[in-house]
């Protein structure tokens, strides 16, 4: 099966045996990504045989898509009743978060409705794998990649963990609500993306190297999709709905792709493990952290830096990142392109390259080069070139 040839839309219940060797499925039972496509929330709930509904919201989503949620379902008949969380900041996925949202189930309750992005996603999808109720997500921001996942990144005793979780049910992705997002959750999306090319060079570096599984299909399936956004960078600074539709595709196209490895190697590598290590070390003093998806763009960059100091080392015909690329992309879209841009210390950036790797057990660029004893003097290198001024 060639899945490049597919839509989003015609990966739900997909099940098939592929020629990696291993048989994919997609448990998602609907995918709708366009304009106006919130509409549909009713006629969706009504297809997944569901009655009563907890709609999950904050300060934020409410205004954005979650009024008009529950108008849906108040029009259509829906019992529904919401739990809102008020905040004048960024919702954290905690332990209050998490807590508060599962007290606000009712017995009669037979699904999740969540109305927002990365963390009401990630608390919708803890309390269905835990309740084993199914769970709708109506994205307000094309702001990570997390729609589609199986995975739910927490933050639990103050440090980044990840849980167990389940596919949504369904996927909303309205792109007229989408594209007025405020523009770094854009542009956060758009980096995640980006930073793909960073992440399949790594899954591909460790199938060469370390016989790691790989799957040519899945890797195939997200490199389209992240060349459909590059080539749409520009429009994404003016809030052009193609752009914006071609990164939620390609956002949602990475948790299908996920999905079907059993891992995160079609989305995430190094340039994650940069992410990561600048988030736990801003929860660690208390201090607000760049978003994911901004952080993941910078960490590609450095990522495809790496790989040009490691050429020499690699195996002969080894298809490097190309980082001017990658540069390029993020500045018509009006990425952070730069760790000096997300406010990371030159001192930070050191220890984070020397150290990020240690986030998880993963063969990427960072543990080739340390292998090699080049590491030290890569990360040295690096941030003379990155702060020069």
């Amino acid at each position: 099966m060639d899945l490049t040839q597919l839509r989003p839309a015609d990966f739900p219940g997909l099940s098939y045996p592929c020629a990696c060797g291993r048989t994919h499925r997609v448990g998602i039972r609907q995918i709708h990504i366009g304009g106006g496509c919130i509409g549909a929330l009713p006629q969706v709930l009504e297809g997944l045989g569901v009655s009563h509904v907890l709609l999950l919201a904050d300060s934020f989503t409410r205004k954005a898509a979650g009024d008009k949620a529950a108008g849906l379902l108040r029009e259509a008949g829906v019992a529904f009743h919401g739990k809102l969380f008020e905040t004048d900041k960024p919702l954290v996925p905690d332990e209050r978060t998490l807590g508060a949202a599962l007290a606000a189930l009712e017995p009669d309750d037979d699904v999740v409705v969540a109305v927002g992005s990365g963390t009401l996603n990630d608390t919708a999808r803890f309390l269905s794998a835990r309740t084993g109720l199914p769970y709708v997500i109506v994205a307000t921001a094309p702001s990570m990649d997390g729609y589609a996942s199986t995975v739910c990144p927490l933050i639990l005793d103050g440090q980044k963990v990840t849980k167990p979780g389940v596919y949504p049910a369904a996927i909303l992705a309205d792109t007229g609500i989408l594209r007025e997002a405020p523009m770094p959750m854009l542009t956060a999306g758009f980096g995640d993306i980006i930073g793909k090319y960073a992440a399949l060079a790594d899954w591909q570096l460790a199938y060469a190297l370390q016989g790691e599984y790989y799957c040519a299909e899945c890797a195939g399936l997200m490199a389209q999709a992240v060349e459909k956004c590059a080539r749409n960078a520009a429009g994404l600074r003016a809030r052009d709905s193609r752009a914006v539709e071609c990164v939620t595709e390609a956002l949602v196209l990475a948790g299908v792709a996920m999905g079907m490895v059993g891992n995160s190697r079609p989305a995430s590598g190094a340039e994650h493990h940069f992410s990561h290590f600048w988030e736990v070390d801003a929860l660690s003093r208390g201090e607000a952290h760049p978003l994911h998806g901004n952080s993941v763009g910078v960490g590609a960059v450095i990522s495809a830096s790496l790989y040009e100091m490691a050429a020499p080392y690699l195996p002969d015909g080894f298809p490097l990142p190309d980082k001017g690329r990658i540069l390029s992309c993020l500045k018509e879209a009006g990425s952070p392109a730069g760790p000096k841009e997300l406010g990371i210390s030159r001192g930070l950036f050191l220890e984070s390259v020397l150290h990020a790797m240690e986030i998880r057990e993963r063969f990427t660029i960072l543990r080739f080069l340390d292998r090699q004893g080049l590491l030290p003097a890569c990360a040295v290198e690096l941030a003379n070139r990155f702060y020069s001024e």
